[in-house]
């Protein structure tokens, strides 16, 4: 594992001053893991900095933004969507 991308930590409540990591950027920390917040995952110097790390293969869950080609071309093998949720089991029930 080279790095974990997360949203930018975030205001808690609407009136709070407060940021709070992600759930997903607090473990990653916790297990010495690169982290990187960017505010646009579209700008070019965010790309630049992924294409360095020269990934095999990306995985993304609840990222919150739109990937762009330009991010889910850059690893070797590819990209991979997963969505653990139990919706699909329950969809149309």
């Amino acid at each position: 594992l080279v790095c974990v991308i997360s949203q930018p930590p975030s205001k808690t409540k609407r009136n709070s001053k407060q940021l709070v990591k992600s759930p997903v950027h607090e473990v990653a920390e916790q297990a010495g893991l690169q982290v990187i917040t960017p505010e646009r995952i579209k700008d070019e110097s965010v790309l630049q900095s992924i294409r360095e790390m020269n990934p095999d293969l990306c995985i993304t869950a609840a990222y919150g933004q739109i990937l762009p080609k330009s991010f889910l071309s850059i690893p070797k093998y590819g990209t991979i969507n997963i969505h653990p949720s139990l919706l699909p089991k329950y969809r149309g029930a």
